[in-house]
């Protein structure tokens, strides 16, 4: 169930989410391993993240990637367009230093069916957009990185029973 139907007037809402100096410094140290590790407990039953979330929407289980996109790649390019099946919610968590200095990389918010879309860009540190999925109407997709490396957590948050319908 969508608790706060108000902030998603457009498919998403953008707020923050405290992160701790040990998260930065895993990051800043590109240690990918305890970044995981720390989003493991983040994002466990009755986790920080996990509670935060739950403010916004129901569900039983979180599942996340770390996803840098660096301009660097040859292969970067624009993602596509995609509703995350019969996942609930949705999340991108910056972890991101000097958002600022990236170009691209923004997030593409647009209801399914439809050409208009809006583009959100990376935030800042601890910046989080949540927005809806397909059961909502609303697809998403990563634009390119064209400029700096843009550093988030993607999440999806679904119940277990794959069957419930929209709430």
């Amino acid at each position: 169930m969508l608790k706060r139907p108000e902030l998603f007037q457009n498919g998403f809402h953008k707020t923050y989410f405290p992160l701790g100096d040990d998260v930065r410094e895993l990051v800043r140290n590109e240690d990918w391993k305890g970044v995981d590790n720390a989003f493991q407990e983040l994002t466990k039953e009755n986790g920080r993240l996990y509670n935060f979330l739950k403010t916004f929407h129901d569900f039983s289980s979180i599942e996340f990637i770390i996803s840098i996109r660096d301009a660097a790649n040859d292969w970067e390019e624009d993602g596509i367009w995609h509703d995350d099946g019969s996942r609930v919610f949705a999340f991108s968590l910056s972890l991101t230093e000097n958002s600022d200095q990236i170009e691209g990389g923004r997030l593409g918010v647009r209801q399914k069916n439809t050409e208009e879309f809006l583009q959100i860009p990376t935030p800042e540190f601890g910046g989080i957009i949540l927005f809806l999925t397909g059961i909502y109407g609303f697809e998403h997709k990563i634009h390119q990185v064209t400029k700096g490396r843009r550093i988030i957590i993607a999440g999806w948050c679904s119940w277990e029973n794959k069957s419930l319908k929209r709430c």
